[in-house]
């Protein structure tokens, strides 16, 4: 009986985080995530693409494929089919949202049995900067790696073929998730096979699980991305030591130094306590290397992939949580874990409440830009943090709510399934930088399209000003009508350019 309520007890606290950690998705209208609006407008457009209530066959096509991101929109398409756009995405962000502590768990079960009470500390970081900042294919790639890991360390333990197929299988998914994760799950099982088996037979198996990937990212980069450079910054120890902390922040510098406060009380703890202590030393090589990759790569690359050095930390955190081996007294590290999952929800919960009257604000704009209007937005993130900047997209719930037509959806070939039929004008440029270069001009942008929608750019203004007049204005946002806009493309023109692209 004892083993009984141990275990329900077990489940009842799971469910209560759980409820807890997936609170402020489900509390809000719009959740504030930055790439959120823009990953959901392509979602419905995907969803409504022959709906002859909407304009969006004329300007996009499907290309489904066997792409990094492909995980996360078919799931948003299943999700369609029995309910909402708005309940769609949300039902995505709680598989996001409740995935990493399920995974990490499942990791820790098979790195350091006995250690999965340390999951919670997966619960503190679901709310990382990557997920606020609406990164969800990647968010999903961290869980779905940690269970690439763990089936693998089953395959690793048991040297049963069916764990090994699994893994396969699971990568394989894994490559069509994020090369975020499918990259990390590589550096872990090669370098954790090469300490705990050496070079031989099963280092080669390991390569093999990652070879349908390799050979998908291939046809990938050679089909869609090969127009799309690498560009770095330059590195700098600061950034580096910044983003290392990443995995810890979300709204308040408070509430990340509480947080980091938190661990090395844990860590001193377990020290002061360290006769029940052992350590696995491997997992400690495998948060090294993470680490190393991080110190190597340069602050920023864009192109394939961008903020990558916010990316391998919270890997090198998740798998940091398998060194210890603890066999003492685990009520202070608990309730220590705990208490601060409890200040990331307060933390969370209150932000996306307050952000709210915001946000409903400038959605009341929609009502002064027609349905199906030609829309192009140039926005900036402005003075605030990237993790604070949910107006940066939110043009992309005009799509959904008013069927807007616009350039400015994420579409590149081979990463995300939509692609524009019609070439349209000003397709990549949200900053507008290629318009002060003077790379095209502003009287093509007001013949090619009725409105601009013009947030945090107010350097801007001068461009606009000549060819649009403004309409309306909310904060930062302003709404200019072009006064030269020539109309929707003829049907031969369409016809003609969408033969051109596919």
């Amino acid at each position: 009986m004892k083993g009984q309520s141990l275990r329900f007890l077990k489940v009842a606290t799971f469910v209560g985080f759980a409820l807890l950690l997936v609170l402020p998705i489900w509390s809000v209208k719009y959740p504030p995530l930055t790439d959120y609006p823009n990953h959901l407008a392509r979602a419905f457009i995907l969803h409504h693409l022959n709906d002859p209530s909407y304009q969006f066959g004329r300007y996009y096509a499907a290309d489904w494929g066997p792409n990094p991101y492909f995980l996360a929109d078919f799931l948003t398409q299943v999700f369609q089919r029995f309910v909402g756009i708005y309940a769609a995405g949300r039902l995505l962000l709680t598989l996001c949202i409740l995935s990493l502590p399920l995974s990490v768990a499942f990791f820790l079960r098979r790195a350091n049995r006995g250690s999965e009470y340390l999951s919670l500390w997966a619960f503190v970081v679901a709310y990382n900067p990557n997920f606020l900042m609406g990164f969800m294919s990647f968010e999903l790639s961290i869980s779905l790696c940690f269970v690439v890991v763990g089936v693998w360390l089953d395959y690793m333990h048991t040297n049963q073929e069916k764990y090994w197929l699994l893994t396969l299988v699971l990568t394989t998914l894994l490559f069509l998730t994020h090369l975020g994760g499918f990259a990390m799950a590589g550096v872990i099982l090669l370098l954790y096979t090469v300490l705990i088996s050496g070079f031989g037979r099963r280092l080669l198996k390991t390569v093999l699980v990652f070879s349908p990937g390799a050979v998908l990212f291939l046809h990938a980069k050679l089909h869609g991305w090969t127009g799309r450079g690498l560009d770095y910054s330059g590195w700098a120890a600061i950034a580096k030591l910044h983003t290392m902390l990443v995995p810890f922040q979300e709204y308040t510098l408070a509430v990340k130094y509480i947080t980091i406060l938190g661990i090395l009380i844990t860590v001193a703890y377990f020290l002061w306590r360290r006769k029940y202590l052992r350590i696995q030393y491997v997992w400690i090589a495998v948060v090294v290397a993470i680490v190393t990759v991080h110190w190597i790569v340069p602050p920023k690359m864009y192109g394939d992939v961008a903020f990558i050095d916010y990316r391998f930390c919270i890997f090198a955190f998740l798998c940091s949580l398998a060194i210890p081996d603890f066999r003492g007294p685990r009520t202070l590290p608990i309730v220590l874990a705990t208490a601060i999952f409890v200040i990331h929800i307060f933390q969370t919960g209150f932000y996306f409440a307050s952000e709210q009257t915001h946000l409903s604000n400038i959605a009341k704009t929609f009502q002064y830009i027609p349905p199906n209007s030609l829309v192009l937005a140039y926005t900036a993130k402005g003075s605030v943090s990237w993790e604070k900047s949910d107006d940066l997209h939110f043009w992309g719930y005009g799509v959904i709510e008013r069927g807007w037509i616009t350039p400015r959806l994420f579409h590149q070939r081979a990463l995300q399934p939509l692609q524009l039929r019609v070439p349209m004008y000003s397709d990549d440029d949200p900053l507008g930088e290629k318009l002060l270069k003077g790379e095209y001009t502003i009287d093509l942008v007001g013949k090619n399209y009725e409105y601009v929608w013009a947030s945090n750019v107010s350097y801007l203004d001068p461009y606009l000003e000549k060819i649009a007049d403004p309409l309306v204005s909310q904060g930062n946002l302003w709404i200019f009508r072009s006064k030269s806009f020539s109309g929707h493309p003829n049907s031969s023109t369409e016809d003609h350019l969408k033969t051109g692209y596919e």
